[in-house]
């Protein structure tokens, strides 16, 4: 639990005293997020096999792609381009734990630049994020995660209206991992201005997607089987407390802010939550919804904080105690769900160095 409190704590304690502190051109407000981000990379990067669920999988898949040579065909064609990485990397070091480190490195190279510049309040950001599944899943989740970078840099090119090089960067990711597909929404969501007056239409729609969930996930399980290699039978997750809490989130995210203070991007952002909560109506019926969620999870962290600095002057009290309150809470969350084993078996954490059978 040591590495994860320091990886936790000290950004949040240091925030406060360098938050206007500026040297030469160095802006030292940046330094919570970058400690974060620098820890948190390094706990990845140098995992034992043990944790996460998938880490020891991927130890496997590595090795077998060493080994063997490439194949197109039709069958393994499907997310060719993680093979294609396991397979060059491995001509530099065949030793998995190589690969999981440069996995580690790149997943937080293409998430970092857009949290550097979108986050507007480090300490809600960091608790925020390790609360939030998507944090857990970097110990785990390999690939997938690895197509959720790629979502980072999506996101880069929609917010400046490069079509052909979003396109190119979402096939890239479906290559990686076939759940990227749900990227494709990010470049029209991301223009459409869902403001206060829509949510007329906004709420009876999530209504429907709740009250309706089963028959509507049968109907899309048909398609998702039909097209790539997920099981989506009905498999009951009770998975409702994310549910809740996206729910509150979005209520917040359009309570609070004064929307002529809201730029393009934080309406951007807002819509990923709405899209967000969506996919995650369908959760408690099958894990695969929440992964499809993941690529538009990730932006919340930095959604809640800058809804809070566009709060109205109505709300703007309740804004701010919003944000001492779901900074003590979220932090207290953290370590009580990794504590009771729910972060994928990242607790307790060893480095690969502590073993040396691999």
């Amino acid at each position: 639990m040591r590495p994860f409190f320091i990886m936790l704590t000290l950004p949040i304690v240091i925030a406060p005293f360098v938050k206007n502190i500026k040297i030469n051109r160095l802006r030292l407000k940046y330094l919570p997020l970058f400690l974060f981000f620098a820890i948190m990379t390094f706990l990845i990067m140098f995992r034992d096999k043990g944790i996460g669920n998938d880490t020891a999988n991927y130890y496997y898949f590595f090795k077998k792609a060493a080994k063997e040579s490439l194949s197109f065909s039709s069958k393994d064609s499907i997310e060719i381009l993680f093979r294609v990485i396991m397979k060059a990397i491995s001509q530099i070091s065949n030793d998995p734990r190589f690969f999981i480190a440069v996995m580690g490195l790149s997943v937080s190279v293409m998430m970092y630049p857009t949290y550097r510049r979108l986050c507007v309040d480090a300490p809600l950001t960091i608790v925020l994020f390790c609360s939030l599944s998507t944090y857990a899943m970097l110990f785990s989740g390999v690939r997938q995660m690895l197509a959720v970078g790629f979502g980072m840099i999506a996101y880069e090119f929609v917010r400046r209206k490069k079509l052909i090089p979003f396109i190119l960067i979402v096939v890239a990711a479906v290559l990686i991992h076939t759940s990227a597909f749900m990227l494709i929404f990010m470049y029209p969501l991301y223009r459409a201005r869902i403001t206060k007056k829509w949510l007329l239409v906004v709420i009876p729609v999530m209504a429907v997607l709740l009250v309706f969930n089963r028959q509507i996930f049968a109907v899309l399980g048909t398609f998702i089987e039909q097209y790539t290699d997920y099981n989506a039978k009905e498999v009951i997750t009770g998975a409702y407390s994310t549910l809740a809490l996206f729910a509150v989130f979005a209520v917040f995210s359009y309570l609070i802010p004064d929307e002529s203070l809201m730029d393009d991007e934080t309406i951007g952002l807002r819509n990923f939550l709405l899209l967000a909560l969506a996919i995650q109506m369908f959760a408690p019926l099958n894990v695969v919804a929440m992964r499809m969620g993941y690529y538009y999870m990730i932006f919340i962290p930095l959604l809640i904080p800058r809804i809070i600095q566009c709060s109205s002057v109505r709300m703007r009290r309740i804004a701010m105690v919003s944000s001492y309150v779901m900074l003590g809470f979220f932090y207290i969350y953290f370590f009580l769900t990794a504590g009771n084993g729910s972060k994928l078996h990242t607790i307790p954490y060893h480095f690969f160095w502590e073993y040396t059978i691999i």
